[in-house]
Protein backbone atom coordinates (compact mmCIF):
# COMPACT_ATOMS: atom_id res chain seq x y z
CA UNK A 1 0.00 0.00 0.00
CA UNK A 2 3.18 2.43 0.87
CA UNK A 3 4.21 1.61 -2.85
CA UNK A 4 1.09 2.29 -4.27
CA UNK A 5 0.97 5.86 -2.22
CA UNK A 6 4.11 6.54 -3.08
CA UNK A 7 3.39 6.02 -6.78
CA UNK A 8 0.24 8.34 -6.85
CA UNK A 9 2.54 11.04 -5.38
CA UNK A 10 4.78 10.89 -7.50
CA UNK A 11 2.39 10.81 -10.34
CA UNK A 12 0.98 14.05 -8.91
CA UNK A 13 4.05 15.53 -8.25
CA UNK A 14 5.18 15.09 -12.41
CA UNK A 15 2.07 15.70 -13.64
CA UNK A 16 1.78 19.05 -11.62
CA UNK A 17 5.45 19.57 -12.98
CA UNK A 18 4.19 19.65 -16.51
CA UNK A 19 1.44 21.48 -15.76
CA UNK A 20 3.18 24.54 -13.80
CA UNK A 21 6.03 24.31 -17.16
CA UNK A 22 3.37 25.24 -19.66
CA UNK A 23 1.79 27.72 -17.42
CA UNK A 24 5.33 29.96 -16.96
CA UNK A 25 5.91 28.72 -21.03
CA UNK A 26 2.96 30.24 -22.26
CA UNK A 27 3.73 33.44 -19.70
CA UNK A 28 7.41 34.05 -19.91
CA UNK A 29 8.09 33.01 -23.32
CA UNK A 30 8.46 36.51 -25.20
CA UNK A 31 7.31 38.04 -22.76
CA UNK A 32 9.00 41.34 -23.95
CA UNK A 33 9.01 40.79 -28.01
CA UNK A 34 5.07 42.97 -27.87
CA UNK A 35 5.70 46.67 -27.79
CA UNK A 36 3.78 48.38 -25.27
CA UNK A 37 0.03 49.66 -25.51
CA UNK A 38 -1.66 53.00 -24.06
CA UNK A 39 -2.19 51.43 -21.19
CA UNK A 40 0.84 49.44 -20.17
CA UNK A 41 2.69 52.77 -21.75
CA UNK A 42 1.22 54.36 -18.70
CA UNK A 43 1.99 51.97 -15.35
CA UNK A 44 5.51 52.05 -17.27
CA UNK A 45 5.67 56.06 -17.11
CA UNK A 46 3.64 56.27 -13.11
CA UNK A 47 6.30 53.90 -11.68
CA UNK A 48 9.36 55.55 -13.44
CA UNK A 49 8.26 58.67 -11.05
CA UNK A 50 9.85 58.85 -7.33
CA UNK A 51 7.84 56.90 -4.69
CA UNK A 52 6.19 59.88 -3.18
CA UNK A 53 5.19 61.58 -6.71
CA UNK A 54 3.73 58.34 -7.94
CA UNK A 55 1.28 57.69 -5.03
CA UNK A 56 0.33 61.72 -5.06
CA UNK A 57 -0.60 61.03 -8.80
CA UNK A 58 -2.24 57.98 -8.37
CA UNK A 59 -4.65 59.16 -5.40
CA UNK A 60 -5.08 62.66 -7.80
CA UNK A 61 -5.48 61.39 -11.63
CA UNK A 62 -5.89 57.73 -11.41
CA UNK A 63 -8.85 55.84 -10.66
CA UNK A 64 -6.48 52.58 -8.86
CA UNK A 65 -4.99 51.77 -5.67
CA UNK A 66 -0.52 51.67 -5.57
CA UNK A 67 0.18 47.88 -4.66
CA UNK A 68 0.34 46.80 -8.27
CA UNK A 69 1.85 49.99 -8.74
CA UNK A 70 4.67 49.71 -5.81
CA UNK A 71 5.52 45.72 -7.01
CA UNK A 72 6.07 47.27 -10.17
CA UNK A 73 8.51 49.82 -9.17
CA UNK A 74 10.76 47.09 -7.15
CA UNK A 75 11.03 45.42 -10.31
CA UNK A 76 11.64 48.47 -12.28
CA UNK A 77 14.27 49.77 -10.11
CA UNK A 78 16.00 45.90 -10.09
CA UNK A 79 15.81 45.02 -13.69
CA UNK A 80 15.32 47.94 -15.42
CA UNK A 81 12.01 49.59 -17.64
CA UNK A 82 12.10 46.96 -20.84
CA UNK A 83 8.70 44.87 -21.48
CA UNK A 84 9.70 42.03 -20.17
CA UNK A 85 10.47 43.88 -16.57
CA UNK A 86 7.39 45.86 -17.06
CA UNK A 87 4.85 42.29 -17.15
CA UNK A 88 6.88 40.16 -15.12
CA UNK A 89 4.98 41.09 -11.80
CA UNK A 90 1.51 39.49 -13.74
CA UNK A 91 3.42 36.78 -15.47
CA UNK A 92 4.84 35.45 -11.82
CA UNK A 93 1.48 36.09 -10.54
CA UNK A 94 -0.55 33.91 -13.13
CA UNK A 95 1.93 31.27 -12.88
CA UNK A 96 1.48 31.23 -8.58
CA UNK A 97 -2.05 31.33 -8.89
CA UNK A 98 -2.02 27.90 -10.97
CA UNK A 99 0.76 26.80 -8.24
CA UNK A 100 -2.00 27.32 -5.61
CA UNK A 101 -4.12 25.42 -7.54
CA UNK A 102 -1.79 22.67 -8.23
CA UNK A 103 -0.91 22.51 -4.24
CA UNK A 104 -4.83 22.13 -3.67
CA UNK A 105 -4.72 19.34 -5.94
CA UNK A 106 -1.81 17.25 -4.28
CA UNK A 107 -2.96 18.24 -0.83
CA UNK A 108 -6.57 17.34 -1.04
CA UNK A 109 -6.20 14.90 -4.36
CA UNK A 110 -9.50 16.37 -5.72
CA UNK A 111 -9.22 16.78 -9.19
CA UNK A 112 -11.40 19.75 -9.80
CA UNK A 113 -8.18 21.79 -8.80
CA UNK A 114 -6.43 19.63 -11.30
CA UNK A 115 -8.36 20.33 -13.88
CA UNK A 116 -9.12 23.67 -13.03
CA UNK A 117 -5.07 24.15 -13.05
CA UNK A 118 -4.79 23.18 -16.21
CA UNK A 119 -7.38 25.48 -17.53
CA UNK A 120 -6.08 28.70 -15.67
CA UNK A 121 -2.57 27.33 -16.81
CA UNK A 122 -3.54 27.11 -20.56
CA UNK A 123 -6.49 29.11 -21.64
CA UNK A 124 -7.00 32.40 -23.07
CA UNK A 125 -8.13 35.36 -20.75
CA UNK A 126 -5.46 33.85 -17.77
CA UNK A 127 -2.49 33.77 -20.07
CA UNK A 128 -3.83 36.88 -21.75
CA UNK A 129 -3.49 39.11 -18.43
CA UNK A 130 -0.29 37.53 -17.62
CA UNK A 131 1.16 39.45 -20.53
CA UNK A 132 -0.15 42.70 -19.95
CA UNK A 133 1.84 45.39 -17.99
CA UNK A 134 -1.37 45.65 -16.18
CA UNK A 135 -2.60 45.20 -12.57
CA UNK A 136 -5.37 41.90 -13.60
CA UNK A 137 -2.79 39.02 -13.35
CA UNK A 138 -2.41 40.48 -10.15
CA UNK A 139 -5.64 40.81 -9.16
CA UNK A 140 -6.71 37.30 -10.56
CA UNK A 141 -4.05 35.50 -8.04
CA UNK A 142 -5.51 37.60 -4.89
CA UNK A 143 -8.64 36.84 -5.69
CA UNK A 144 -8.23 33.29 -6.43
CA UNK A 145 -6.23 33.18 -2.79
CA UNK A 146 -9.43 34.95 -0.88
CA UNK A 147 -11.61 32.40 -2.37
CA UNK A 148 -9.61 29.67 -1.06
CA UNK A 149 -9.39 31.40 2.37
CA UNK A 150 -12.58 32.07 2.50
CA UNK A 151 -14.15 28.34 1.58
CA UNK A 152 -10.63 27.20 4.08
CA UNK A 153 -12.31 29.27 7.02
CA UNK A 154 -15.99 28.24 5.94
CA UNK A 155 -15.58 24.61 5.86
CA UNK A 156 -12.82 23.17 7.46
CA UNK A 157 -12.83 22.07 10.88
CA UNK A 158 -9.34 23.21 11.49
CA UNK A 159 -9.05 26.43 9.79
CA UNK A 160 -5.48 27.56 11.20
CA UNK A 161 -4.21 30.33 9.54
CA UNK A 162 -7.58 30.92 6.96
CA UNK A 163 -8.63 33.85 9.05
CA UNK A 164 -5.66 35.47 8.86
CA UNK A 165 -4.85 34.68 5.23
CA UNK A 166 -8.28 35.83 4.33
CA UNK A 167 -8.08 39.48 5.99
CA UNK A 168 -4.29 39.83 4.90
CA UNK A 169 -5.64 38.85 1.63
CA UNK A 170 -8.85 41.18 1.44
CA UNK A 171 -6.15 43.80 2.15
CA UNK A 172 -4.06 43.18 -0.68
CA UNK A 173 -6.83 43.24 -2.79
CA UNK A 174 -8.42 46.67 -1.83
CA UNK A 175 -4.59 47.78 -2.34
CA UNK A 176 -4.48 46.24 -5.73
CA UNK A 177 -8.23 47.43 -7.33
CA UNK A 178 -11.23 49.18 -5.85
CA UNK A 179 -13.08 46.58 -6.91
CA UNK A 180 -11.53 44.40 -4.12
CA UNK A 181 -13.77 45.06 -1.87
CA UNK A 182 -16.90 43.61 -3.69
CA UNK A 183 -15.16 40.22 -3.28
CA UNK A 184 -15.04 41.28 0.35
CA UNK A 185 -18.52 41.83 1.52
CA UNK A 186 -19.59 38.76 -1.23
CA UNK A 187 -17.66 36.83 1.10
CA UNK A 188 -19.31 38.55 4.15
CA UNK A 189 -22.37 37.43 2.83
CA UNK A 190 -21.72 33.69 2.43
CA UNK A 191 -21.35 32.96 6.61
CA UNK A 192 -25.20 31.10 6.36
CA UNK A 193 -22.74 28.88 4.81
CA UNK A 194 -20.47 28.01 7.50
CA UNK A 195 -19.84 24.03 8.18
CA UNK A 196 -19.87 24.30 12.41
CA UNK A 197 -21.33 26.34 14.41
CA UNK A 198 -17.30 27.26 15.94
CA UNK A 199 -16.65 29.79 13.37
CA UNK A 200 -18.77 32.94 15.20
CA UNK A 201 -20.28 35.67 13.09
CA UNK A 202 -18.02 38.19 15.36
CA UNK A 203 -14.73 36.17 14.04
CA UNK A 204 -15.99 36.06 10.32
CA UNK A 205 -17.03 39.73 10.80
CA UNK A 206 -13.41 40.69 12.27
CA UNK A 207 -11.37 39.44 9.48
CA UNK A 208 -13.83 41.12 6.65
CA UNK A 209 -13.77 44.36 8.70
CA UNK A 210 -10.02 45.20 8.71
CA UNK A 211 -9.60 44.42 4.79
CA UNK A 212 -12.83 47.16 4.78
CA UNK A 213 -11.17 49.26 7.33
CA UNK A 214 -8.11 49.46 4.67
CA UNK A 215 -10.01 50.15 1.92
CA UNK A 216 -12.02 53.00 3.47
CA UNK A 217 -8.73 54.99 4.84
CA UNK A 218 -7.76 54.90 1.32
CA UNK A 219 -10.72 55.94 0.18
CA UNK A 220 -10.96 58.82 2.42
CA UNK A 221 -7.53 60.18 1.38
CA UNK A 222 -8.67 59.39 -2.46
CA UNK A 223 -11.93 59.94 -2.76
CA UNK A 224 -11.39 61.87 -6.24
CA UNK A 225 -10.43 58.17 -7.32
CA UNK A 226 -14.44 57.25 -8.42
CA UNK A 227 -14.76 60.40 -10.59
CA UNK A 228 -11.64 59.95 -12.12
CA UNK A 229 -12.89 56.05 -13.04
CA UNK A 230 -15.97 57.20 -14.27
CA UNK A 231 -14.05 59.90 -16.36
CA UNK A 232 -11.67 57.69 -17.93
CA UNK A 233 -14.30 54.98 -18.54
CA UNK A 234 -16.87 57.01 -20.89
CA UNK A 235 -15.87 54.72 -23.38
CA UNK A 236 -17.53 51.90 -21.50
CA UNK A 237 -20.14 53.83 -20.97
CA UNK A 238 -20.75 54.59 -24.38
CA UNK A 239 -20.65 50.88 -25.04
CA UNK A 240 -23.46 49.70 -22.80
CA UNK A 241 -25.72 52.42 -24.68
CA UNK A 242 -25.70 49.97 -27.66
CA UNK A 243 -25.62 46.23 -25.05
CA UNK A 244 -27.91 46.01 -22.50
CA UNK A 245 -26.40 45.67 -18.48
CA UNK A 246 -28.55 42.42 -17.84
CA UNK A 247 -26.40 40.91 -20.68
CA UNK A 248 -23.12 41.99 -18.63
CA UNK A 249 -22.27 38.59 -16.15
CA UNK A 250 -23.42 36.24 -19.53
CA UNK A 251 -20.75 38.55 -21.81
CA UNK A 252 -18.22 37.91 -19.02
CA UNK A 253 -18.69 34.41 -18.71
CA UNK A 254 -18.05 35.08 -22.53
CA UNK A 255 -15.11 36.61 -21.95
CA UNK A 256 -13.79 34.02 -19.92
CA UNK A 257 -13.84 31.08 -22.13
CA UNK A 258 -11.56 30.76 -25.34
CA UNK A 259 -13.06 32.78 -28.17
CA UNK A 260 -16.47 32.75 -27.49
CA UNK A 261 -16.97 36.75 -27.81
CA UNK A 262 -16.79 38.50 -31.38
CA UNK A 263 -15.17 41.37 -32.42
CA UNK A 264 -18.68 43.25 -31.97
CA UNK A 265 -18.43 42.34 -28.36
CA UNK A 266 -15.15 42.41 -27.11
CA UNK A 267 -15.77 46.22 -25.48
CA UNK A 268 -11.50 45.89 -24.75
CA UNK A 269 -8.54 44.97 -26.10
CA UNK A 270 -8.77 40.60 -25.38
CA UNK A 271 -6.72 37.61 -27.63
CA UNK A 272 -8.94 36.22 -30.23
CA UNK A 273 -7.77 33.90 -32.71
CA UNK A 274 -8.70 36.47 -35.85
CA UNK A 275 -11.30 35.64 -38.29
CA UNK A 276 -13.10 32.07 -37.60
CA UNK A 277 -16.39 30.50 -38.52
CA UNK A 278 -19.32 31.32 -36.21
CA UNK A 279 -19.36 27.67 -35.29
CA UNK A 280 -16.46 27.76 -33.18
CA UNK A 281 -17.51 30.45 -31.13
CA UNK A 282 -20.50 29.02 -30.33
CA UNK A 283 -19.04 25.78 -29.68
CA UNK A 284 -16.36 27.00 -27.49
CA UNK A 285 -19.58 28.74 -25.57
CA UNK A 286 -22.15 25.38 -25.40
CA UNK A 287 -18.96 23.74 -24.04
CA UNK A 288 -18.43 26.02 -21.64
CA UNK A 289 -22.16 26.53 -20.71
CA UNK A 290 -22.08 22.42 -20.47
CA UNK A 291 -19.22 22.68 -17.70
CA UNK A 292 -20.73 25.42 -15.39
CA UNK A 293 -23.87 22.89 -15.94
CA UNK A 294 -22.06 20.33 -14.38
CA UNK A 295 -20.47 21.53 -11.90
CA UNK A 296 -24.06 23.07 -10.85
CA UNK A 297 -25.94 20.27 -10.91
CA UNK A 298 -25.23 16.86 -9.08
CA UNK A 299 -25.18 13.90 -10.66
CA UNK A 300 -27.35 12.46 -7.94
CA UNK A 301 -28.77 14.34 -5.46
CA UNK A 302 -29.77 12.58 -2.57
CA UNK A 303 -26.34 11.16 -2.66
CA UNK A 304 -24.61 14.81 -2.66
CA UNK A 305 -22.76 15.23 0.61
CA UNK A 306 -24.09 18.77 2.46
CA UNK A 307 -20.44 20.14 2.40
CA UNK A 308 -20.02 19.86 -1.49
CA UNK A 309 -23.00 21.46 -2.01
CA UNK A 310 -22.00 24.17 0.73
CA UNK A 311 -18.55 24.41 -1.80
CA UNK A 312 -20.72 24.66 -4.96
CA UNK A 313 -22.80 27.38 -3.78
CA UNK A 314 -19.81 29.22 -2.19
CA UNK A 315 -18.06 29.21 -5.59
CA UNK A 316 -20.96 29.84 -7.23
CA UNK A 317 -21.61 33.31 -5.16
CA UNK A 318 -18.38 34.78 -5.87
CA UNK A 319 -18.84 34.07 -9.55
CA UNK A 320 -22.65 35.39 -10.04
CA UNK A 321 -22.66 38.18 -6.91
CA UNK A 322 -19.32 40.02 -8.36
CA UNK A 323 -21.17 40.06 -11.79
CA UNK A 324 -24.25 41.04 -10.51
CA UNK A 325 -22.78 43.69 -8.57
CA UNK A 326 -21.32 45.82 -11.57
CA UNK A 327 -23.66 45.80 -13.47
CA UNK A 328 -25.98 46.82 -11.33
CA UNK A 329 -23.26 49.64 -10.40
CA UNK A 330 -22.40 50.21 -13.92
CA UNK A 331 -26.86 50.96 -13.84
CA UNK A 332 -27.20 53.61 -11.24
CA UNK A 333 -24.01 54.83 -10.44
CA UNK A 334 -21.02 55.23 -13.11
CA UNK A 335 -19.58 52.69 -15.31
CA UNK A 336 -17.55 50.42 -13.75
CA UNK A 337 -17.97 47.26 -15.54
CA UNK A 338 -15.60 46.83 -18.18
CA UNK A 339 -15.82 43.75 -19.91
CA UNK A 340 -13.29 41.48 -19.91
CA UNK A 341 -10.97 43.82 -17.17
CA UNK A 342 -13.05 44.74 -13.40
CA UNK A 343 -14.69 41.23 -14.10
CA UNK A 344 -11.83 39.54 -13.56
CA UNK A 345 -12.70 39.36 -9.54
CA UNK A 346 -15.41 36.95 -11.02
CA UNK A 347 -12.76 34.90 -12.86
CA UNK A 348 -10.93 32.42 -10.18
CA UNK A 349 -14.57 31.32 -9.29
CA UNK A 350 -15.18 30.71 -12.83
CA UNK A 351 -11.90 28.71 -12.86
CA UNK A 352 -12.65 26.79 -9.87
CA UNK A 353 -16.54 25.95 -11.39
CA UNK A 354 -15.23 24.80 -14.68
CA UNK A 355 -12.77 22.75 -13.05
CA UNK A 356 -15.71 21.05 -11.38
CA UNK A 357 -17.06 20.44 -13.95
CA UNK A 358 -14.64 18.75 -15.94
CA UNK A 359 -14.26 16.57 -12.92
CA UNK A 360 -17.87 15.34 -13.28
CA UNK A 361 -17.39 14.43 -17.20
CA UNK A 362 -15.59 11.46 -18.35
CA UNK A 363 -12.04 11.84 -18.49
CA UNK A 364 -11.93 11.43 -22.31
CA UNK A 365 -14.55 14.35 -23.04
CA UNK A 366 -13.07 16.48 -20.42
CA UNK A 367 -9.30 16.08 -21.92
CA UNK A 368 -10.44 16.59 -25.29
CA UNK A 369 -12.95 20.24 -24.03
CA UNK A 370 -9.46 21.02 -22.49
CA UNK A 371 -7.36 20.57 -25.60
CA UNK A 372 -10.11 22.42 -27.87
CA UNK A 373 -10.03 25.44 -25.72
CA UNK A 374 -6.37 24.93 -25.84
CA UNK A 375 -5.66 25.26 -29.78
CA UNK A 376 -8.16 27.89 -29.43
CA UNK A 377 -6.31 29.82 -26.68
CA UNK A 378 -3.14 29.06 -28.93
CA UNK A 379 -4.48 30.35 -32.01
CA UNK A 380 -5.81 33.26 -29.90
CA UNK A 381 -2.32 34.00 -28.72
CA UNK A 382 0.13 33.60 -31.01
CA UNK A 383 0.55 37.05 -32.28
CA UNK A 384 2.00 37.43 -28.74
CA UNK A 385 5.15 34.94 -29.20
CA UNK A 386 5.93 35.98 -32.90
CA UNK A 387 3.80 33.56 -34.95
CA UNK A 388 1.27 34.35 -37.35
CA UNK A 389 0.31 37.78 -38.96
CA UNK A 390 2.65 40.09 -37.56
CA UNK A 391 0.44 43.25 -37.69
CA UNK A 392 -1.87 41.69 -34.89
CA UNK A 393 0.84 41.67 -32.29
CA UNK A 394 1.55 45.27 -30.32
CA UNK A 395 4.02 47.51 -31.31
CA UNK A 396 2.35 50.70 -33.61
CA UNK A 397 3.84 52.75 -31.08
CA UNK A 398 7.27 51.49 -30.80
CA UNK A 399 7.35 51.41 -34.41
CA UNK A 400 6.22 55.27 -34.61
CA UNK A 401 8.22 56.34 -31.97
CA UNK A 402 11.29 54.76 -34.13
CA UNK A 403 9.99 56.59 -37.49
CA UNK A 404 9.30 60.03 -35.26
CA UNK A 405 13.62 59.67 -34.42
CA UNK A 406 14.44 58.59 -37.83
CA UNK A 407 12.47 61.38 -39.68
CA UNK A 408 14.17 64.13 -36.90
CA UNK A 409 12.29 64.93 -34.29
CA UNK A 410 14.30 67.89 -32.92
CA UNK A 411 14.08 68.78 -29.09
CA UNK A 412 12.15 72.06 -29.75
CA UNK A 413 9.75 70.39 -31.71
CA UNK A 414 6.43 69.56 -30.78
CA UNK A 415 4.45 66.22 -30.68
CA UNK A 416 0.97 66.73 -30.62
CA UNK A 417 -1.07 63.89 -28.75
CA UNK A 418 -4.66 62.90 -29.29
CA UNK A 419 -6.17 60.41 -27.23
CA UNK A 420 -4.52 56.59 -27.09
CA UNK A 421 -1.12 58.11 -28.12
CA UNK A 422 0.82 59.93 -25.59
CA UNK A 423 1.17 56.92 -22.83
CA UNK A 424 2.71 54.46 -25.42
CA UNK A 425 4.51 57.11 -27.75
CA UNK A 426 6.03 59.22 -25.20
CA UNK A 427 7.68 56.39 -22.99
CA UNK A 428 9.40 54.76 -26.44
CA UNK A 429 10.58 58.62 -27.25
CA UNK A 430 11.94 58.74 -23.58
CA UNK A 431 13.86 55.22 -24.04
CA UNK A 432 15.03 55.81 -27.45
CA UNK A 433 16.27 59.52 -26.06
CA UNK A 434 14.49 61.65 -28.72
CA UNK A 435 13.83 64.77 -27.08
CA UNK A 436 11.05 67.30 -27.67
CA UNK A 437 7.96 69.02 -25.98
CA UNK A 438 4.29 67.57 -25.96
CA UNK A 439 0.83 68.91 -25.74
CA UNK A 440 -2.65 67.45 -26.27
CA UNK A 441 -5.30 68.49 -28.49
CA UNK A 442 -7.78 68.34 -27.57
CA UNK A 443 -7.42 69.52 -24.14
CA UNK A 444 -9.77 67.15 -22.33
CA UNK A 445 -6.96 64.44 -23.90
CA UNK A 446 -4.33 65.20 -21.75
CA UNK A 447 -6.45 64.20 -18.83
CA UNK A 448 -8.47 61.24 -20.32
CA UNK A 449 -5.96 59.53 -22.70
CA UNK A 450 -7.71 56.49 -22.70
CA UNK A 451 -11.16 57.28 -23.06
CA UNK A 452 -14.01 58.12 -25.51
CA UNK A 453 -14.86 61.56 -24.46
CA UNK A 454 -18.23 63.00 -25.65
CA UNK A 455 -18.60 66.01 -28.10
CA UNK A 456 -19.90 69.25 -26.36
CA UNK A 457 -22.72 70.62 -28.28
CA UNK A 458 -21.00 73.73 -28.80
CA UNK A 459 -17.58 71.72 -29.51
CA UNK A 460 -16.65 73.22 -33.12
CA UNK A 461 -16.29 76.90 -31.72
CA UNK A 462 -14.65 75.25 -28.36
CA UNK A 463 -12.19 73.06 -29.54
CA UNK A 464 -11.36 75.90 -32.81
CA UNK A 465 -10.88 78.64 -29.37
CA UNK A 466 -8.16 75.54 -28.23
CA UNK A 467 -6.55 75.49 -31.42
CA UNK A 468 -5.99 79.35 -31.45
CA UNK A 469 -5.00 78.67 -28.06
CA UNK A 470 -2.55 76.56 -29.03
CA UNK A 471 -0.98 78.40 -31.77
CA UNK A 472 -0.19 81.12 -30.09
CA UNK A 473 1.61 78.77 -27.62
CA UNK A 474 3.20 76.99 -29.85
CA UNK A 475 3.99 80.30 -31.74
CA UNK A 476 6.19 81.40 -28.49
CA UNK A 477 8.00 78.20 -28.48
CA UNK A 478 8.51 77.24 -31.37
CA UNK A 479 11.61 78.46 -33.15
CA UNK A 480 11.50 79.33 -37.05
CA UNK A 481 12.91 75.84 -38.62
CA UNK A 482 11.05 73.83 -36.00
CA UNK A 483 8.05 71.75 -36.80
CA UNK A 484 4.90 70.61 -35.34
CA UNK A 485 4.50 66.46 -35.63
CA UNK A 486 0.51 65.90 -35.16
CA UNK A 487 -1.08 62.29 -34.18
CA UNK A 488 -4.42 62.10 -35.81
CA UNK A 489 -6.84 60.17 -37.86
CA UNK A 490 -7.92 60.14 -40.92
CA UNK A 491 -11.10 61.17 -41.52
CA UNK A 492 -13.22 58.17 -42.43
CA UNK A 493 -12.94 56.21 -39.67
CA UNK A 494 -12.08 52.08 -40.46
CA UNK A 495 -11.96 48.92 -38.75
CA UNK A 496 -8.51 47.64 -36.94
CA UNK A 497 -6.26 46.19 -40.31
CA UNK A 498 -3.80 43.67 -40.54
CA UNK A 499 -0.79 45.70 -40.69
CA UNK A 500 0.20 48.79 -38.46
CA UNK A 501 2.72 49.79 -41.19
CA UNK A 502 1.14 51.57 -43.74
CA UNK A 503 2.85 52.97 -46.94
CA UNK A 504 2.99 57.13 -46.72
CA UNK A 505 -0.09 58.04 -49.03
CA UNK A 506 -1.40 61.43 -51.09
CA UNK A 507 -1.41 64.60 -49.66
CA UNK A 508 -4.39 65.23 -47.25
CA UNK A 509 -6.09 68.45 -46.77
CA UNK A 510 -7.36 69.77 -43.14
CA UNK A 511 -10.88 68.34 -44.19
CA UNK A 512 -10.00 64.77 -44.85
CA UNK A 513 -8.51 64.86 -41.33
CA UNK A 514 -10.70 63.54 -38.27
CA UNK A 515 -12.32 65.97 -36.12
CA UNK A 516 -11.46 67.72 -33.48
CA UNK A 517 -7.69 67.14 -34.73
CA UNK A 518 -8.59 68.71 -38.42
CA UNK A 519 -9.65 72.38 -36.64
CA UNK A 520 -5.61 72.64 -35.36
CA UNK A 521 -4.26 71.43 -38.69
CA UNK A 522 -6.54 74.45 -40.19
CA UNK A 523 -5.76 76.44 -37.56
CA UNK A 524 -2.00 76.02 -39.03
CA UNK A 525 -1.99 75.74 -42.60
CA UNK A 526 -5.67 76.38 -43.40
CA UNK A 527 -6.60 73.92 -46.52
CA UNK A 528 -3.53 73.48 -47.90
CA UNK A 529 -2.80 69.43 -48.14
CA UNK A 530 0.09 67.97 -46.32
CA UNK A 531 1.36 64.62 -46.99
CA UNK A 532 1.29 62.43 -43.62
CA UNK A 533 4.72 61.10 -42.41
CA UNK A 534 3.42 57.82 -41.53
CA UNK A 535 -0.25 56.33 -42.15
CA UNK A 536 -0.76 53.35 -39.70
CA UNK A 537 -3.08 51.37 -37.91
CA UNK A 538 -2.89 51.76 -33.57
CA UNK A 539 -2.91 48.39 -31.61
CA UNK A 540 -6.39 47.01 -31.31
CA UNK A 541 -7.70 50.44 -32.03
CA UNK A 542 -10.21 51.51 -34.67
CA UNK A 543 -9.45 54.00 -37.67
CA UNK A 544 -6.39 54.87 -39.76
CA UNK A 545 -3.65 56.63 -37.94
CA UNK A 546 -1.81 59.50 -39.54
CA UNK A 547 1.70 61.37 -38.48
CA UNK A 548 1.82 64.72 -39.68
CA UNK A 549 4.47 67.22 -39.84
CA UNK A 550 4.39 70.57 -40.36
CA UNK A 551 7.31 73.13 -40.28
CA UNK A 552 6.47 76.61 -39.06
CA UNK A 553 7.23 78.32 -41.98
CA UNK A 554 4.62 76.47 -43.77
CA UNK A 555 2.12 78.13 -41.21
CA UNK A 556 -0.29 80.28 -43.18
CA UNK A 557 -1.17 84.07 -41.57
CA UNK A 558 -3.95 83.69 -38.85
CA UNK A 559 -7.15 84.66 -39.89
Amino acid sequence: MQAGADRKTTGCLLAGAVVLVMAGFLRLISLGREGLWCDEAYTALMVQLPLPEMIQSLMRYDDAPPLFYMLQKLVVSCGGCSETALRLVPALSGIVAVFLLLIRWCKEERGQYCWAAIFLATTTYGVFYARQARSYGLLILLALLFILSAKDLLLKNRRGWAGPLLAMTGMLLCMTHHLGVVLILTSFLLWPLRKTRGLTLASWALWHLLPLAVWATWWAVSSSQLQTHAELNTWMGEFWKGHHLAAAPALSLGAFLPAVLPASLRAVALASPGEISPFWHILSALLGAGCLLAALVPRLPSALPRESGREIAIEATFLVIPLVALAAVSLILTPVYVLGRTDAIAYPAFVLLIGRGLTKLPRAAATGILIFWIALSIASLSPSYGLGSPGRAKGADRHLAEVLGKEGLAPDDWVIHSSLTAPSVEYYLRRNGVHHQSAWFPEVAGTNPAGVVPTPLDSLQTYLDQARALRQVLESALPQDGSVWILGLRGQRTQPGKDHRTDITRPLSAQEIGYPMSLLVYTLVGMEPITPVLSYRQDWVGGERILLRIPRNRWVPED
